[in-house]
């Protein structure tokens, strides 16, 4: 892939807040060290890239599925308006390409034309533009998470599990120009209109970031994957429980979720509002509605993802991507054991592999 230098910089901003607090902490109070609320830092990336992710006014036209497959080091481009290789009933789709990546990649997110992908036991982190067929990879954190992307300070943020921290990354250099000291081990994280949401490891919390302030909420459980509706509920799923739990942060309930899911794991918002989560404990991913719907997948869902109206789900013990339309099952990937997240490329032109 071709290799171009940049030297773009931006900065970011956390968001803020005025809703009810729980329990309220300053970064100071939350640290487990005492150091400056902004700290800057020098990367040493891998390889650089000058373009930037996509960006139109009008709605995509070309729209793909990112799927990590974590134990192989690579990323697998799915579109899911291809034509099937055989269909005995359910549709078989080849990946139209895929990205080999040095490190392993764990969660991923879409911006535009770009996907970002966690590498955490390289404490690490990739940006590769599908477009324009460039990686850059640098170091970040310690042991770099979940990843988001906020639009309205154009920057990333990276749970640094280990570190305690939460990051705020550049987009472009993958510099971390913010620093967020946690009072636990963050997982996951949420990007609301109003603050980062994040869940915390062995504190049955969520704390929320905004502005210079981390509040802290009590789930009554061990908080794993959480998500943000529509209404600004955040739902969230238990480590090793079949209870899914729903916050209201504005009078700090937590409310237990409709029954019937034997662990849930992941989380994903169709474009009607409608909350999908995978059931690791099911082999299936369960849709929210008015009469919730289940969909057997296979062994060991992970991360899902809507292209379109389209879930796609990453069914890690079965090696496959998993496509999903109106409740059904229309289409299945073969890729390789162990996958874990998806995430969602929008071009403004077809995906062009004839020179990779």
């Amino acid at each position: 892939m071709a290799i171009v230098a940049a030297a773009c910089t931006s900065s970011g901003t956390l968001p803020t807040t005025g809703a009810q607090l729980v329990t309220s902490t300053t970064l100071s109070e939350a640290a487990t060290t005492a150091p400056p609320n902004h700290t800057s830092t020098t990367q040493t990336p891998t390889t650089t890239t000058a373009p930037l992710a996509e960006t139109t006014n009008t709605a995509p036209l070309f729209e793909y599925a990112v799927v990590a497959e974590e134990r192989a080091r690579r990323l697998a481009i799915i579109d899911p308006a291809s034509p099937c290789l055989s269909d005995g009933g359910t549709c078989n789709l080849a990946p139209i390409l895929t990205v080999e990546l040095s490190e392993r990649p764990h969660n991923l997110t879409g911006v535009g034309s770009v996907v970002y992908a966690t590498h955490p036991a390289a404490g690490s982190i990739s940006r590769v533009d599908i477009a324009a067929g460039d990686i850059l990879t640098a170091a970040v954190g310690t042991e770099p998470h979940d990843i988001e992307y906020d639009p309205r300070v154009g920057a990333l943020y990276v749970t640094d599990e280990t570190g305690r921290r939460l990051l705020v990354v550049d987009s472009e250099t993958l510099d971390v120009i913010d620093v967020v000291h946690l009072p636990a081990e963050p997982h996951d994280l949420a990007v609301a209109d109003d603050a980062i949401w994040v869940t915390l490891i062995g504190r049955n919390e969520l704390a929320r970031v905004s502005d210079n302030q981390v509040d802290l909420f009590p789930t009554g459980g061990s908080p794993h994957d959480l998500i943000v509706d529509p209404n600004g509920l955040i739902w969230f799923s238990n480590w090793g429980s079949h209870v899914l739990g729903v916050l209201d942060s504005a009078t700090g309930t937590t409310a237990e979720a409709p029954a019937g899911v034997a662990q849930p794991h992941h989380f994903a918002i169709a474009p009607d509002g409608v909350v999908w989560l995978s059931d690791n404990g099911a082999a299936a991913i369960v849709g929210f509605t008015a009469q919730p719907v289940t969909v057997d997948v296979g062994p060991t869902p992970h991360h899902l993802e809507f292209v379109g109206d389209t879930i796609i789900v990453a069914v890690s013990g079965a090696g496959e991507a998993v496509l999903i339309r109106d409740g059904h099952v229309v289409a299945r990937s073969q890729l390789t054991p162990g996958l874990h997240g998806v995430a969602a490329v929008e071009l403004t032109r077809p995906l062009d592999i004839a020179d990779r």
